[in-house]
């Protein structure tokens, strides 16, 4: 079965919903039963204080969400051959899964979402496969670059593999731009990451900077090293490590994603296929973070 065409044309308003945060203005927000994001224009609006009575109604306290999310979105290939489809298919099923996933992010103010597109490793997949999934995200930055601006929403792309393309760098870049001074929420797109290297790049910044004589060698510390990861865009390195990883798709293993960020991060690894990640396997994994006791290595 062939891949489906790449739309490249922004989605219509009515198929669009607000991503408002009940903290910043406008103070009305489009949501719907239970904190539900629905992407329609017949969405009811409610107040900002309503959001809070119905995060509660979904089991939530909202004053102790996560501040960071990061999340590996896997299980694209076997959600296709179970339906006979391609494996470009499966990719882009995943892309409105994502795009709501922002939405809801954004709608209960959690300040930072980190999405592992695609690893380092995974660069070395079939060459039209990797073409697609590329192209397909490209795609998503430039299509909701206006609705990144318009809700607050900061874009970086992390990652440093030398085979991502100049187009999908110049979307990144402009649409990083574009929306530098947002301040409502990050997103982050690891594509191309890898975990290990994104240390090893720290490693030397620092050591070419005491090579240089700008700093001692016994002057590196954890701060330091925190500094120059690709999270540290975020907040000014103040949401740089997750406080929830989420991996889709039943594997339970962080495969190279955020590896010095995540050492306190909860995990929480549901067995459904991303394109299949809906809002209430979202509200399950918040819910399994809250009844988790983060103790940081300490007691209590």
């Amino acid at each position: 079965m062939h891949a489906p065409t790449l739309l490249t044309h922004s989605p219509p308003p009515a198929a669009v919903a607000a991503w408002h945060c009940p903290a910043a203005p406008p103070a009305m927000i489009v949501v719907s039963r239970r904190a539900r994001i629905r992407p329609s224009a017949a969405a009811s609006t409610v107040t900002a204080e309503a959001v809070q009575l119905l995060l509660r109604e979904s089991g939530l306290r909202s004053e102790s969400l996560p501040r960071h999310v990061g999340v590996v979105i896997d299980g694209h290939l076997r959600w296709a051959r179970a339906r006979g489809l391609s494996v470009s298919e499966g990719h882009a099923a995943g892309r409105p899964v994502l795009e709501r996933m922002v939405r809801l992010s954004r709608a209960w103010c959690i300040p930072a979402l980190t999405v592992f597109v695609c690893s380092h490793e995974n660069m070395t997949r079939p060459k039209a496969e990797v073409d697609f999934l590329l192209q397909l995200y490209e795609g998503f930055i430039r299509d909701n670059l206006d609705e990144f601006c318009r809700e607050g929403i900061q874009l970086h792309l992390i990652g440093d593999s030398p085979g991502r393309p100049s187009s999908l760098l110049s979307a990144a870049s402009e649409a990083h731009e574009a929306t530098r001074s947002n301040s409502a929420m990050v997103l982050m797109l690891a594509i191309g990451y890898s975990g290990r290297r994104d240390v090893q790049r720290a490693c030397r910044e620092l050591a070419a900077d005491a090579r240089r004589g700008r700093l001692r060698p016994e002057d590196i510390d954890e701060a330091l090293i925190a500094g120059r990861l690709g999270t540290s865009v975020a907040a000014g390195g103040g949401l740089s490590c997750p406080d929830l990883v989420i991996r889709t798709g039943g594997e339970q293993r962080l495969s190279n994603f955020l590896l010095w960020q995540s050492a306190f991060a909860e995990l929480v690894f549901p067995d459904v296929m991303w394109p299949d990640f809906g809002e209430d396997d979202y509200l399950r994994a918040l819910r399994t973070y809250q009844s988790r006791d983060r103790r940081f290595g300490q007691r209590k």
